[in-house]
């Protein structure tokens, strides 16, 4: 390395520089071998940060000691003390928005630096794939983000609108002399979720056609080492328990290990590209908020390619350890492993980082806290607000009414989820941390035409959110009740407005629903209704692919949680009951058996 070195500067030196290397009449001494010995590559992994830097929940307003990027700094400086040289750090996205920071910063004060850009500065990331969330507070935000960043922002498969790079498609580095190329790539289901004015002039390519069309590439400059970071998962989870690690061990292609995750087309492609696409090495992953110690997949060529993720919100540190060897001619990867490191009680934050959001925090914290409005009652969340008929969804429903009303576009019914087991509106007075938490995401709002058929269906494939049940013999937890195989994450459980449906749980999937009416008459399949929901599900996310079939009329520019905000202070005094209306039935009755002893009795649980 010191005699490449010094013919670099005799190469790229002065004049003088040069005619001195020209005319020493000494015989060149005897160059330093090349180090060719066998060095081990550290790779970190941080994904899913969602602008959570400090351990802090700012929607219940409490510390959360098993999140922030704070204490995730803590562990990435302790490895890369092992192995200072040779040691990588990389993010997959979802980085600039999920809380109330990201919000903050995003559309109250753009002005300073972004706090994650300052934070992740700090740690001296190498590169950052992007993340379907980086495109919603639109092009101008992200653009200063990435103008702020000391890392290059990677989205290959991200295109302008003549098929163009929009960002930068993979960087190569060098580190212990062995040359390491990083892919970014994103799931293409941004051009579904996202608001249309937000990604005016791109296009979102296939990631693993993207990476058949770039592997190459890297290679060809000279990459002895391949890294895919991509926001996107493995399309499928174990039909185990998702959280042990062995259960992520089991052999892919066996249809009885495996179950699929719902997902939109090519939502998630990460194991197809380790199966397709040849001389990839490591994939880090994110997007499905999973933490996934090691996946080893067999490429076509049969060499093992090596999968990690490390869950959401800073919880979890990826740590790839590469061994590599010299084979004559370049460098390879000669063994492979991975492990997750927990972010918990015993990290503690990183000093440096806190300093440098510490400001960033104490403003937000003083934002959420802020008085907005007030109830006479509380408005339950969580899983006492699910498997009921409920104040808090009704809540819900009547902002998106309104809002869409006001918008021009009144609606014929309405469907929302509850995204939070950690969340209920308070009796008295309500802050905006509190609004904030009944909507923990930037969603916006989305009036569509569907007809009764759609309907009928996402109806019926809403019930996949539980197993089935006997009436007669409860699970002993009310969480026990969800499907398993696979489960189905909270948000994705909806619950609609304006429609008289029902539920039997006791059958099988598929044969739930029993009872389907508007304004007192069955429903028809070819009956036209407006419903408002947000972008999400209105673009098909949570496999509720049958909502694409309906024609999009409005999307708001403004998300859903802050309309729930602005009802909240234009209705002061919100009485749960006046809100409540009863027109949905779940059987066998959850409610009472589980939380009626500590809560009181559901004015629309069934009367024994």
């Amino acid at each position: 390395m010191r005699t490449l070195r010094t013919g670099t500067l005799c190469l790229l030196g002065a004049s003088a520089l040069l005619a001195a290397c020209d005319s020493n009449d000494d015989p060149p001494p005897n160059p330093t071998p090349v180090d060719t010995s066998p060095r081990k590559l550290t790779l970190l992994q941080t994904s899913d940060l969602h602008t959570n830097i400090f351990p802090w929940d700012y929607f219940t307003g409490k510390p959360d000691a098993k999140r922030g990027l704070a204490k995730v700094a803590t562990l990435i400086k302790q490895e890369r003390a092992k192995n200072p040289d040779c040691t990588l750090l990389v993010d997959t996205g979802d980085t600039i928005q999920g809380s109330p920071l990201g919000t903050y910063y995003a559309l109250v004060d753009n002005a300073p630096k972004h706090p994650m850009a300052a934070a992740m500065n700090e740690l001296g990331y190498v590169a950052m794939a992007l993340g379907n969330h980086e495109f919603n507070y639109g092009q101008d935000v992200l653009g200063k983000f990435k103008g702020e960043a000391n890392f290059p922002l990677l989205g290959a498969n991200v295109r302008k609108s003549d098929g163009s790079e929009a960002f930068t498609p993979y960087v190569m580095t060098t580190v212990c002399d062995v040359k390491v190329g990083i892919l970014g790539l994103v799931t293409p289901g941004v051009a579904t979720w996202e608001r249309k004015d937000n990604i005016t002039g791109l296009r979102f390519d296939d990631p693993l056609e993207t990476a058949k069309a770039y592997v190459p590439k890297m290679k060809e400059a000279g990459a002895d080492v391949v890294v895919v970071a991509i926001h996107s998962g493995p399309d499928k989870q174990p039909t185990g328990s998702a959280t042990s690690p062995e259960s992520w061990l089991a052999d892919y292609a066996d249809p009885t290990k495996w179950t699929d995750r719902g997902n939109i087309a090519g939502e998630n492609e990460a194991a197809q590209i380790a199966q397709q696409v040849a001389d990839v090495d490591v994939l880090l992953t994110g997007h499905t908020h999973q933490p996934i110690p090691k996946m080893l997949l067999k490429n076509a060529q049969g060499r093992e390619v090596l999968l990690t993720q490390p869950n959401r919100w800073g919880s979890h540190l990826a740590h790839v350890q590469l061994n590599v060897t010299w084979n004559g001619e370049r460098w390879g990867v000669e063994a492979h492993d991975s492990q997750l490191h927990a972010v918990d009680d015993t990290v503690a934050e990183d000093a440096t980082v806190k300093g440098l959001v510490q400001a960033y925090h104490d403003t937000t914290v003083a934002y959420v806290n802020q008085k907005i409005g007030s109830t006479t009652a509380p408005f339950t969340g969580g899983f006492p607000g699910r498997y009921v008929d409920s104040p808090l969804a009704d809540l819900l429903n009547i902002v998106q009414e309104e809002a869409a009303e006001e918008a021009g576009f009144p609606v014929d019914l309405s469907a929302t989820a509850i995204f939070s087991n950690d969340v209920a509106l308070p009796a008295g007075d309500v802050t905006l941390r509190d609004a904030y938490s009944v909507y923990i995401y930037d969603n916006t709002l989305y009036v569509m035409e569907i007809n009764g058929s759609i309907l009928r269906r996402a109806l019926e494939m809403n019930t996949l959110y539980f197993k089935q049940l006997d009436g007669a013999n409860l699970p002993a937890k009310p969480a026990d009740a969800k499907a398993t195989t696979p489960s189905v994450a909270d948000y994705n459980w909806d619950l609609y407005s304006r429609i008289e449906y029902g539920y039997d749980l006791t059958k099988p999937a598929g044969s739930r629903l029993t009872h389907l009416r508007f304004q007192g008459q069955d429903v028809r399949d070819d009956q036209v209704f407006r419903i408002a929901v947000n972008n999400y599900r209105g673009g098909g996310g949570g496999g509720y692919s049958m909502f694409k079939e309906g024609r999009l009329l409005w999307s708001s520019a403004d998300g859903v949680r802050d309309y729930v905000a602005r009802y909240m202070q234009s209705h002061q005094g919100l009485a749960p009951d006046v809100v409540n209306t009863c027109n949905f039935t779940l059987a066998p009755d959850l409610y009472t058996p589980y939380f009626q002893a500590t809560l009181g009795p559901a004015k629309c649980a069934p009367a024994k």
